[in-house]
């Protein structure tokens, strides 16, 4: 197949695309247990704790992040549907890690309306990202147990 039209997108590029909309959503669950953190510690970095009463006279000082079960989110699935036109295909010449020279395809593509979707805007990507219930990061967890095994019941 000879080039017939430069559309200035590769199907690399698609792929690195929705690489990107992976990444971003990785990024939500991050920014989630950074904000965890947040919340149950102070500037200077110590728990915020609450003190509570026991019994007559014995407290205890409980580190709110003790009492949260932290679940996040993770990205389970990802499904992409979208229909791709080859405008042109043409090799690449490029260099491997270990140092080899290596041909390679590269598609010029376009959007289509394909067959199994008539009347579908032939410029909109359906992506469908499927989360599911995952357990906190194990420094999460570590930080959780650590505090937890440190409350001690204390006198007044």
């Amino acid at each position: 197949m000879s080039t017939t039209k430069n559309t200035g997108q590769t199907l690399t590029d698609i792929a690195m695309g929705v690489q990107f909309s992976v990444n971003a959503a990785q990024d939500v669950v991050e920014k989630f247990y950074i904000g965890l953190l947040d919340r149950y510690f102070d500037e200077e970095n110590n728990p915020v704790t609450m003190a509570m009463n026991i019994s007559d006279g014995v407290t205890i000082d409980v580190p709110l992040i003790t009492l949260v079960t932290p679940t996040g989110l993770e990205l389970e699935e990802l499904e992409v549907d979208m229909s791709l036109r080859v405008d042109g295909v043409a090799t690449k010449q490029e260099v491997t890690k270990a140092g080899d020279e290596v041909n390679r395809a590269s598609f010029d593509i376009s959007f289509s309306n394909g067959t199994n979707k008539p009347g579908k805007d032939p410029n909109m990507i359906d992506l469908k990202m499927k989360f599911k219930k995952g357990d906190a990061p194990e420094g999460i967890q570590r930080i959780i147990e650590s505090f937890t095994s440190n409350v001690i019941p204390k006198d007044k």
